[in-house]
């Protein structure tokens, strides 16, 4: 066999590094054999071992470099020889609603570009909308509440009326107070037990009664709490949504973060970081968000897609 040489009763390559053996591709029996690299060779020999890869060439994925971002790709070992495969397009991982992706280019790097991607904020008297690669919540005014269809928007929450504009009436033998459609006795500035109020112009028929005013039952308050006949201020174990709270008795700067399910406004109100359409939800290994058992964004805990890239 050309380049070979007799030793002991038996062929070796005279070229120091290489062996008789098959070529990569080739399936045997029948394959021609002839003095190769290792790296060349349709697999290990025994003669194999120990034996250095050339500069350049590879025998196993795991020897090859990947792209500058591993979410952009992986090195292959391609007939001995490192090669770089990039996946170009959107990465698994984004965080949705933020009015961008995360893409890979050509050269395996991750950038932001924009995208109609509209944040849900849950709330029907907003309009949500990107500005170029912001989310935006534009505050509907002096329109029927779109999801109800009764009521009218404002200041970003949906209302009975309120008693700035003459427009919006109350149904037949009702008058507007605050935001209330109201009997006319709920603004005459006293306590007509005798008609249902349980505090002044508060309570029963009338708007919810505020803190220390008395009450017969949870929806006279506007905590929703009445306790020993007084509306209480709210806290957050009292089992009632309130006060500034997103959800039940969390959500706010001075209550813990809400579970997944409860409300929120943001991802901040939630323990996931994760809010859509005023609900927290559960973390998952492509929400953009490091959480769960995630020791990184979107990597690191079981059911992931490996362990984080250094």
């Amino acid at each position: 066999m050309p380049g070979t040489v007799c030793l002991d009763g038996h062929c070796e390559c005279g070229e120091p590094g290489k062996v008789i053996c098959c070529a990569r591709g080739e399936e045997e029996p029948g394959c021609f054999l002839a003095c190769r690299r290792c790296d060349e060779c349709a697999e290990n020999t025994a003669e194999c071992s120990g034996v250095p890869v050339p500069p350049g060439g590879c025998e196993s994925d795991a020897e090859c470099a990947g792209p500058p971002d591993p979410r952009c790709g992986v090195g292959r070992c391609v007939d001995g020889a490192c090669e770089v495969e990039i996946w170009r397009g959107p990465i698994e991982s984004q965080l949705r609603g933020d009015c961008k992706d995360e893409e890979c280019t050509a050269e395996g790097r991750v950038v932001s570009v924009p995208a109609y991607d509209v944040y849900d904020d849950g709330n029907q008297c907003t309009l949500d909308i990107c500005e170029v690669d912001e989310p935006r919540h534009l505050t509907l005014e002096d329109v029927t509440c779109p999801a109800s269809g009764a009521g009218r928007c404002h200041e970003g929450a949906c209302v009975q009326c309120f008693a700035e504009d003459p427009t919006l009436l109350c149904p037949s033998g009702l008058v507007c107070y605050g935001v209330w459609c109201v009997p006319p006795h709920c603004e005459n500035g006293a306590r007509d037990a005798g008609r249902g109020e349980t505090g002044f112009d508060c309570g029963g028929p009338c708007r919810p009664c505020p803190p220390s005013e008395r009450c017969g039952a949870a929806t006279d308050c506007v905590s929703g709490v009445c306790t020993n006949g007084s509306c209480m201020i709210p806290t957050c174990s009292d089992g009632v949504k309130n006060g500034d709270e997103s959800g039940v008795d969390c959500g706010t700067t001075s209550c813990p973060r809400c579970p997944p399910g409860r409300g929120c406004r943001t991802g901040a109100d939630c323990t996931s970081g994760v809010c859509w359409s005023g609900a927290c939800e559960a973390p998952t290994c492509s929400d953009g968000v490091k959480n769960g058992d995630e020791t990184g964004v979107d990597c690191g805990a079981e059911g992931c897609a490996g362990p984080c890239p250094g």
